[in-house]
Order: structure tokens, then sequence, then C-alpha cells
């Protein structure tokens, strides 16, 4: 069953039967998904697809867990895992200053972050990241590309123009309002082409950061929910399935 609310987005339903009665099992969990591929996207069907949403199906099932999947802008995603309980974001950065703020499933897979410009911007020289200063670089808001360029000394409105999602993000770069863009190395090819653009007109320059990703249960889910789902995805591991789903998607590298 699928269903358009106003607001949040696309809303699937998706249920995996509890093996044991545990009031755990009992109210379905939110999984908040950004369409991102190869991570997390809308197939030809309309239904959620891609590598994080794999494991995630993957993963409720064995927990016997019920969920209700949303796709949303990672604005709005960032708010409501930190804000309301029983929330799952398949796919998050793990970075030091949300490390308290949310309970960690993983490492999924490998992120690597560089910063892009158009080919044809050969105005644009950034041999180090230091040198990424003199210019404008496009970032998605409270994304940890963002947060990477903040700590290094990066300024919002300054050198960040942020965005609220990839798509926006990306028309900025093509239409040289900004000079660079952040981008995952593993979504660069894939993002690109999902809004229309050609990845053989972007090239990277330097890299920004290395943070492998995970997923993210909101805290006030509890750690008995947690622990739950660690269970699981401990046994994915143990067998080999986290490998398996992998190498069915040949941009995501483990590590």
């Amino acid at each position: 069953m699928k269903t358009l609310l106003l607001g949040l987005g696309l809303i699937m339903a998706g249920t995996a039967p509890a093996q044991t009665p545990n009031p755990l099992n009992a109210e379905p969990l939110t999984v908040l998904l950004e369409p991102v591929p190869p991570f997390s996207y809308e197939d030809a069907s309309g239904q959620p697809a891609g590598y994080a949403v794999e494991l995630m199906q993957e993963l409720l099932k064995r927990a016997g867990l019920g969920y209700r999947a949303e796709f949303n802008s990672w604005t709005r995603i960032y708010q409501r895992a930190q804000s309301q309980p029983r929330v799952l974001v398949v796919s998050m950065a793990r970075l030091a200053e949300r490390e308290t703020s949310f309970l960690w499933l993983g490492p999924t897979a490998a992120r690597r972050v560089y910063l892009y410009r158009l080919r044809s911007r050969t105005d644009v020289q950034v041999p180090t990241l230091e040198a990424a200063k003199a210019y404008r670089i496009a970032v998605v808001r409270e994304d940890a590309a963002e947060r990477d360029l903040l700590a290094h000394g990066f300024e919002l409105g300054k050198q960040l123009d942020r965005s609220p999602d990839h798509a926006a993000m990306l028309r900025k770069l093509f239409i040289q309002r900004d000079d660079l863009v952040a981008l995952n190395s593993t979504v660069a090819a894939t993002v690109t082409g999902q809004f229309g653009y050609d990845y053989k007109q972007i090239e990277p320059l330097v890299k920004l950061s290395e943070t492998p990703l995970f997923m993210a249960l909101s805290r006030s889910s509890g750690e008995a929910l947690h622990n739950q789902l660690l269970k699981a995805w401990d046994s994915m591991k143990r067998d080999g399935t986290v490998a398996a789903i992998a190498a069915r998607h040949p941009f995501v590298a483990l590590d």
C-alpha cells in the first residue's frame, strides 16, 4: 500500500513477522530515506530500493519488526531523527558531534568525500583543502560534508552555500552559481545522473573527509530496541549477508 502525505513524501508500509511475542515489536519503526542512489531511491514502480534499503529490510526482518518508510529531504530527516522515538535513518555519517545523539548500527559502507568542479572551470584551482576557501562551495544543509567543512574553518554564507537537497546543490554547480560541490564519491555518478546531469562534466579536486556510514536509530528509542537490532545486524555480518548485498551494488565499498 502506498500513500502520499503532504509535507512528508512517499510512505511505504513494510512488515516483518515477529518470531516471538515482544512488546518492542508492537509499533512499527519509521524508516527515513533520502533520495540518494545507490543507497536509497524509488525504483521504476515507486518502491524504495538501493543498498541501504536492502540492508534495512533484511535487518528488520531478522529483528521481527514492522516499518513505514518515508522519503524526505536530509534536513527534515535529521530533525525528526533527533526529536522522535523509533526512527531509523538508513545511512548517516558517524561524526564525533553526532555520537551521543543517536544509537548506531554498522558500519554499513565506506564514505569518501571530495570537492568537485566542472571540468570546464579550469579557473577553479584547488591543490589543497585550504585553497578551497577562495571559492564558493555548494553543500546540503546539515549534511556531514557541510559539518566537515565547518570543522576545517569554512564559513556559512562566505564559502558555504546551503541547499535543502542534492538536486538544488547540483543545480547551483552546473549554472555556475557555485564553484565547487562537496560529494561522496560513492554517490557522485548516480546522483548526477538522477537529476539529469552528465557525471563526465565534473571532476574531483581534493579529498575533504573519509568517515564510515552507519544506520542511525533515534536515541529516544532506547537501548532495548538498539540491542535487538544489533543482534540482527551481527548475524547479517557473520553469515555474509552484508557483503552479499554490497556485491550487488558496484559503487558501494565496505572499506
